[in-house]
């Protein structure tokens, strides 16, 4: 609501008028994080998913979240158990052959090769977990949205996300077509979002 006072004659008068807020569009729909999967193991409904415990934050009552993930026939669970990941931290939660999964994984899909990987920082540091994924030259400390986002709306962003020649995960703007790196702030330092062991120009999902 936005309230103006606007002079008539030697008399003012007030009016208000609603204002709506600027749609989030693009890369803004996403909520991204680095979470730590602290537990891995096979899904007892499906030989196709993992069901993992994922640290997102450093304390409170919502540290982890579960996840279910289709990787059982891309990674193991030893080399997925212990590393830094990229969540979607604001899917709709919803439950995968009976279990609860509170977020995603994002990966790249080399469908050409068969390889799909997940997204992983460039340096391994427990400090980061928790820390928002963002474009690069987005200033340090800035918060992603709370809003949960729709099923269209993530189809959407993530077509123009995927790998590029320097295994980089990258965004492209549908507006001015510019690709930019996604990464993590360390206090100022911008690290990069990699993917590896897939072909330049793969889709990330």
């Amino acid at each position: 609501m936005v309230r103006l006072t606007i002079a008539l004659g030697s008399k003012c008068a007030t009016r208000h008028y609603t204002v709506a807020a600027r749609p989030q569009t693009g890369f803004s729909l996403l909520n991204l994080r680095i979470g730590f999967a602290s537990q891995v193991g096979a899904h007892p409904n499906s030989d196709k998913m993992f069901v993992s415990q994922i640290k997102v934050s450093n304390g409170g009552a919502d540290a982890f979240k579960q996840v279910c993930s289709g990787l059982r026939g891309f990674v193991t669970r030893e080399d997925l158990e212990g590393s830094l990941l990229v969540l979607v931290d604001n899917m709709k939660k919803c439950k995968l052959r009976g279990e609860v999964s509170e977020a995603m994984i994002l990966c790249g899909d080399d469908s050409v090769s068969g390889i799909v990987q997940p997204c992983k920082p460039a340096n391994f540091d427990l400090t980061l977990v928790g820390q928002p994924v963002v474009l690069e030259g987005t200033p340090a400390g800035a918060q992603p949205t709370s809003r949960r986002i729709k099923n269209n709306e993530w189809l959407e962003v993530s077509s123009r996300l995927y790998v590029d020649n320097k295994a980089r995960v990258v965004y492209k703007d549908p507006e001015t077509q510019t690709e930019t790196p996604l990464c993590v702030y360390n206090e100022e330092k911008a690290i990069p979002i990699l993917v590896g062991s897939v072909s330049p120009g793969s889709p990330v999902r």
